[in-house]
């Protein structure tokens, strides 16, 4: 049978112009390498080995240009997650999906602000979720939301904490 690649034609102006730009370089690197100007590959003994871990470790791996792909959420898990999810709400626990921005209510009378990490179902049936407050990256504590005081924190940057947040006990 073949292939339905090799039955497809290209058409159009573009075809065109490409082919041009083809020719075009074709005769470029005709005259360099007729005239002596063209690059040639540098040779095997400048050609510096280095080993993986050095040039990994002059890789600045935070900033804004660098970003840790997640890893991708099969079918199944997702409809796993979002039954789950539905059962809870309907049982009247908070549920936040993960990378959620709140802050929660501290004894010292503040607002701490955090994000959610993760959640799990506790061993009665409750949805807990751990966050990672701002400024303490090296830890993570578990919060019941439904027993906490919390807020969600706007999405929009500059909108602040005060922004369009409820103030109260999660519930909006």
């Amino acid at each position: 049978m073949p292939s339905p690649d090799a039955a497809a034609r290209h058409t159009g102006a573009g075809v065109a112009r490409r082919q041009a730009h083809h020719e075009r370089m074709r005769d470029e690197r005709a005259r360099e390498a007729a005239a002596g100007d063209a690059e040639l590959p540098p040779e095997d003994d400048v050609v510096e080995m280095a080993s993986a871990v050095h040039v990994l470790d002059s890789v600045a791996e935070v900033g804004p240009n660098y970003t840790l792909l997640r890893s991708k959420e099969t079918k199944a898990k997702r409809r796993k997650r979002q039954r789950e999810d539905a059962r809870a709400a309907l049982d009247g626990h908070t549920v936040l999906s993960t990378g959620s921005r709140l802050e929660i209510f501290c004894d010292s009378e503040r607002w701490y602000p955090a994000t959610v990490m993760a959640r799990e179902e506790d061993g009665d049936g409750r949805i807990v979720h751990e966050v990672e407050y701002d400024g303490n990256s090296d830890r993570r504590w578990w919060h019941m939301l439904d027993d906490e005081r919390w807020r969600a924190v706007p999405e929009q940057a500059g909108a602040g904490a005060g922004g369009a947040a409820g103030d109260g006990d999660g519930s909006f």
